[in-house]
């Protein structure tokens, strides 16, 4: 039976990702009010990465691709499957248990593989991805390596340098390509452009292709020359990959012209992605907190931004998705004052309690969102 859930997939995983990134966030909350008398930078790391965000990006891929190629949205087992797998990972990653994690994330990446290429391949698709589509193979091959990686460590015991490359690829290059990739569809879109043609239709559009799969392979090289010590060029070359692909492909280059707070939201995540990359390119020695630009300004306000206009579009609330409803607002500052809080953190010496106040902004900004919207995602009745 075709019910909303299947229809709308991000009715259940946008509430589900903010769940999840209450465990990664919370974590360094707990730790700072003394709850909890340990931390682990790659318990958190992983979990917003693997799952905060992985669950926004299911909602919009379940939801994005059927309705592109008109083919069928996911079954029933396909959502419970990724759901499962989507929590199984925060549990085992919050326990330690990197195998079961990994192995989770795997079998996520495996499902989501096989739901796009049936439906890019299927002879019955109404229309083809469009051309900046070419990088979320890309996204996918970074995840895969990164768990394989991450594979090798907890079971193998391989060096620790397996888990730094791995970590490049999952933090880094799964959601670069995805953030490239699906920003040439989204940002043209909320602009109020029509949708991009179709890949391959044009002359035009294979030449564009070909960019995109250019840009993805300097991804990948730009994580390898890092890892093997270029600690300027590798993420300096992201960078300027990452605004070149934003601000030509997507049109990010100039400010939305339609009214609506999350666009400009969006727009502002955009630019604080290769801000992040850069600034860590120029300044290794502060990589850590140049890096939390990216994270926090640029992936997670982009997820709870492109969430927003989604979820407003589907739901039929115009009135919302050209205002600027207080909650968006509130959103935006808790997200916007907890990057500035952590990455500030590093010149106090109140590191922890800097910390622990970024999580609480953050904490608040996704549960005002979660308190505006939740209910009318939940709310499946027409």
């Amino acid at each position: 039976m075709d019910t909303p859930w299947r229809r709308e997939p991000f009715r259940l995983f946008f509430p589900l990702g903010v769940v999840l990134g209450w465990v990664g966030i919370g974590h360094w909350l707990l730790y700072s009010t003394g709850i909890t008398s340990s931390y682990s930078c790659l318990v958190h790391g992983l979990v917003q990465t693997q799952a905060f965000l992985m669950a926004f990006a299911v909602g919009f891929l379940m939801t994005a691709l059927p309705r592109r190629t008109q083919t069928n949205p996911p079954s029933s087992v396909e959502m419970w499957i990724a759901a499962t797998a989507l929590v199984t990972i925060t549990a085992a990653t919050t326990a330690e248990r990197w195998t079961v994690a990994e192995i989770g994330y795997v079998a996520l990446l495996l499902l989501l593989l096989r739901f796009a290429v049936l439906r890019f391949l299927r002879r019955t698709s109404g229309r083809r991805p469009p051309a900046p589509f070419v990088l979320v193979p890309f996204a996918f091959l970074h995840g895969l390596a990164g768990a394989g990686l991450m594979l090798t460590w907890s079971t193998l015991g391989a060096p620790g340098e397996v888990v730094a490359l791995a970590r490049l690829f999952v933090e880094q290059g799964v959601f670069l390509c995805l953030v490239v990739g699906v920003g040439g569809l989204v940002l043209p879109l909320m602009a109020g452009a029509p949708p991009p043609p179709d890949l391959g239709s044009s002359p035009r559009e294979r030449a564009k292709a070909l960019a995109y799969g250019a840009a993805g392979a300097l991804i990948l090289t730009s994580l390898l020359m890092e890892h093997a010590g270029w600690l300027h060029v590798g993420p300096l070359l992201r960078a300027a990959v990452v605004a070149g692909g934003l601000g030509l492909g997507g049109g990010a280059w100039r400010p939305p012209a339609r009214r609506g707070l999350h666009r400009r939201l969006v727009w502002l995540a955009v630019w604080l992605t290769p801000l992040g990359l850069a600034w860590s390119g120029i300044q290794p020695d502060y990589r850590v907190a140049a890096l939390h630009v990216l994270f926090i300004g640029g992936f997670s306000l982009l997820a709870f931004g492109v969430a927003t206009h989604v979820a407003l579009s589907h739901l039929n609330l115009e009135r919302e998705r050209e205002g600027s409803p207080i909650a968006i607002g509130v959103m935006g500052a808790g997200i916007l004052v907890a990057m500035l809080g952590r990455v500030t953190a590093d010149w106090t010496a109140t590191y922890f309690p800097h910390l622990g106040a970024a999580a609480a902004a953050w904490l608040v900004g996704s549960a005002a969102w979660l308190a505006f919207l939740g209910p009318r995602l939940l709310r499946t009745g027409r």
